[in-house]
């Protein structure tokens, strides 16, 4: 298994509108077992926090001071991301690749920490956006975590409109226990989780 995974570059141009994705955004909790493909991956990522200034290194979603706190991770199922295996991954923005940080089926974990919302372990993946707080607290100070809620909520909501772009249904769950997620994917609690959102295409009705 691949410590490093390359995602395909992202497209800057798709075949929805911003309104069209604002109007069609809703919160979806159940998932079909079909995977998506890595090229779906690399836009929602990009979308969420992804370089989009080559130059000045600034990225789709604003922070105070261009700090950029948050760090970004899939926790994937089996055949969750065709040609993925099973883990938790970490979104590095500057190569616009994933780290493995550790391989296997973590949803079931996940979801007990969401206080066992089923829906988390059968979604085909979640993302879960941590944040780092030491260059926002050197900045800010006090201000610093304020800042922080600020530039997940913009992450989020690009993850989400990208979704509805790309097909997929997503839900934000803001209702789960910090230290069990950070145990289902092994962060001791550094960084911080602050938003897990669970996401795949819907299930037919």
């Amino acid at each position: 298994m691949a410590d490093i995974i390359k995602l395909p570059p992202p497209a800057v141009r798709g075949k929805m509108t911003v309104e069209e994705a604002i109007n069609k955004r809703r919160s979806v909790r159940a998932f079909s077992s079909r995977g998506l493909t890595k090229e779906i991956l690399s836009q929602l990522l990009w979308a969420s926090d992804g370089i989009t200034d080559t130059v000045d290194k600034l990225r789709s979603a604003p922070s105070a001071g261009a700090i950029y706190p948050l760090e970004l991770y899939i926790i994937a199922g089996d055949k969750g991301i065709e040609g993925l295996d099973a883990g938790v991954y970490r979104y590095n923005p500057e190569r616009h690749v994933l780290h493995l940080q550790l391989g296997g089926d973590f949803r079931l974990q996940l979801a007990e920490g969401c206080f066992n919302q089923d829906f988390v372990a059968e979604a085909p993946f979640s993302l879960v956006i941590c944040y780092r707080p030491d260059e926002l607290i050197k900045r800010y100070g006090k201000s610093a975590d304020k800042y922080a809620y600020f530039e997940v909520g913009h992450a989020a909501q690009n993850f989400c409109l990208e979704c509805v772009s790309s097909g997929l249904g997503s839900v934000v769950i803001g209702a789960f226990t910090e230290e069990t997620v950070c145990k289902s994917m092994n962060l001791n609690g550094h960084p911080k989780p602050l938003y897990v959102i669970a996401a795949g295409f819907p299930a037919a009705k």
